[in-house]
């Protein structure tokens, strides 16, 4: 969030915060009004998340956010962690039974073997420094 953003947002939650004071120092209930902006602020959020060009990711989160402040706002909260908890023991299960065994060691067959005998096979330069090394220690 940028510097100017957070301004805005804090300024708008001080305008917020006094009317609601003058309103309740009027006599008028603020507690209804509080139960439809918070949800309802939410709800923008996951709305404008969910519209924006972006990525999938985004557009999820988007949509999580809308349905979060629309079941707070309709007072069903409690559904989304009873689903989500739900969902999340659906999840281990079949993590459990999705299970792979550790792969079993495999010997190269035949072929492998004579390709990397023929690749680890000294070549004729190997041989050559080995003939130098050894006449230098003859004299």
């Amino acid at each position: 969030m940028s510097e100017r953003s957070g301004k805005v947002l804090l300024g708008l939650i001080l305008l917020i915060v006094g009317a609601m004071l003058i309103l309740d120092i009027l006599g008028i209930d603020t507690g209804d009004l509080l139960g439809l902006l918070i949800p309802g602020a939410i709800m923008l959020y996951g709305a404008k998340r969910l519209l924006q060009t972006g990525s999938a990711g985004k557009k999820g989160w988007g949509a999580f956010v809308f349905v979060f402040g629309l079941l707070m706002l309709i007072g069903k909260l409690e559904l989304l962690f009873s689903c989500l908890l739900a969902i999340i023991i659906m999840v281990v299960g079949y993590r459990l039974l999705r299970r792979r065994p550790a792969p079993a060691v495999r010997m190269p067959d035949i072929g492998e073997r004579h390709w990397a005998h023929s690749m680890l096979k000294e070549d004729a330069l190997d041989r050559w420094e080995k003939e130098l090394q050894a006449r230098r220690q003859q004299f």
